[in-house]
């Protein structure tokens, strides 16, 4: 299977020295490692968390409390990076954000105390979401819909893995070196990227798509908001993402219930990341013949079905070692956001390409809201029951897909009144002069050109 084509446009005009200067292999590296080292480094350190609480001789739920100020840190960070690379371009902001991680890592590696320990841990969130807004916006940058949804799709497997193979990693060198160890591997890989990126990775936004205002770039905000595709897509991150951390909050419970050790549990997740593995695959090679939304109601379907298996299970009351059938059910519904979280994202940047950076961050924002709601909600279930979480799970699938309807029906509808005012305001234009009817055209491309195109090849 070959690599994604760079688009034409930007082939010529943004990336012409790619293909000199950065193997698509090397390219592809640096893009796994952009998306997946937020996740990677919230949880390298999980199998630390006593020994760490130990060091600095405080309880553990100080320790604990730091992963909450990485996700805030990361939430926050991404609303701020999307619009700031809109304006001054993708590279440097990943360039400045990677830094801040590096530094940030070694000063949780070298933390006196527990206070510097959570601050080196926000600031590295803080720098690691540089890398995962932007780098889904060079995405965008690079490629046309159908070939991001393709490297998307061949991105998203390594961030997906990354929170089941991070505390492996972790644990070994918190057993055989020290906690402090899993910080210094991060700030390595982190400062390996940077050295790529600022050597042989050029800009992806040409300057004369950069918006050079920043206050103009975060009036986008609001302008995103009113867009129906862009609710379609980002909901569909926030429901996916929503019943996953759902399940993965809810889960230690059910399976303490089903009488699994605890080093057997870790083992159980990573089913889980294989059924999300192999969505993403799938969808890859989909993507090529079929239309993007068609593959996101089999995405839906994939979800909903696992959802239905498993509030089929809690409904049969199994339990003991026949609950373990959750590990089988539970990648039915992973296998489906394999194609939701990747092409949803991919559709998303690609639909509103003008503000491809504003829009990576809100939606990335909004997907951690829409897991934080998981969370939570999971969390007031009764401990350990597999019926209540089954109920929950599909819940979310529902409302997924009430959602995707409801807006894609929406977004129809709106460009069908789009449509019908370009024809109104084209029927005087006959009677008026030839300069002017040019101006009134132009003016109308700059309008609605891009984005109605990008909503049709999505359909």
């Amino acid at each position: 299977m070959g690599a994604p084509q760079l688009a034409p446009d930007r082939e010529k005009s943004v990336m012409k020295s790619i293909p000199a200067r950065t193997p698509y292999a090397l390219l592809l590296a640096v893009l796994c490692s952009l998306n997946a080292g937020g996740l990677f480094a919230s949880d390298i350190n999980l199998p630390g968390v006593p020994a760490t609480a130990r060091a600095f001789d405080t309880p553990v739920s100080s320790v604990q409390w730091t992963f909450s100020a990485f996700m805030i840190g990361i939430a926050i960070s991404q609303a701020v990076y999307g619009p700031v690379s809109d304006a001054y371009g993708r590279k440097r902001v990943i360039v400045s954000g990677l830094g801040l991680f590096v530094a940030a890592s070694v000063l949780c590696a070298v933390a006196p105390t527990v206070e510097v320990f959570a601050a080196g841990r926000l600031l590295q969130a803080m720098g690691a979401g540089s890398g995962m807004v932007v780098g889904r916006a060079v995405i965008s940058d690079l490629y046309e819909e159908k070939d991001a949804a393709r490297m998307f799709s061949t991105v998203m497997p390594i961030v997906g893995i990354s929170p089941s193979v991070a505390p492996l990693v972790g644990g070994f060198l918190t057993t055989y070196v020290s906690w402090r160890a899993p910080f210094l591997v991060t700030a390595a890989i982190a400062a390996v990227t940077l050295a790529v990126m600022v050597t042989r990775v050029p800009e992806s936004l040409p300057p004369e798509r950069r918006s050079r205002r920043l206050g103009a770039t975060l009036r986008g905000y609001p302008r995103l908001l009113t867009k129906p595709l862009f609710w379609a897509y980002t909901l569909n991150l926030a429901v996916a993402y929503g019943g996953y951390f759902g399940y993965l909050a809810a889960s230690p419970l059910i399976f303490e219930k089903m009488g699994l050790a605890t080093q057997t549990t870790s083992f159980c997740y990573i089913t889980v990341s294989v059924g999300y593995v192999a969505g993403n695959l799938c969808s890859r090679t989909l993507v090529r013949n079929r239309q993007v939304n068609q593959l996101l109601w089999w995405g839906h379907g994939f979800f909903f079905g696992g959802a239905l298996l498993m509030l089929g299970l809690g409904l049969a009351g199994t339990e003991g070692r026949w609950g373990l059938l959750v590990l089988v059910f539970m990648p039915v519904m992973t296998f489906g956001n394999g194609f939701l979280l990747p092409l949803s994202m991919s559709a998303g940047v690609t639909t509103f390409r003008s503000t491809a950076g504003s829009a990576s961050g809100l939606m990335g924002a909004l997907q951690l809201l829409g897991a934080s709601t998981g969370i939570f909600l999971s969390s007031r279930l009764p401990a350990g029951d597999l019926f209540s979480l089954g109920w929950f799970v599909l819940t979310a699938s529902l409302l997924g897909i009430v959602a995707f309807a409801s807006f894609l029906t929406l977004a129809g509808r709106q460009r069908d009144a789009d449509a019908a005012t370009v024809v109104v305001a084209r029927e005087p234009a006959a009677r008026e002069p030839v300069a002017q009817r040019a101006e009134t055209k132009q003016e109308t491309g700059q309008e609605t050109g891009q984005e109605t195109g990008q909503e049709a090849t999505t359909r």
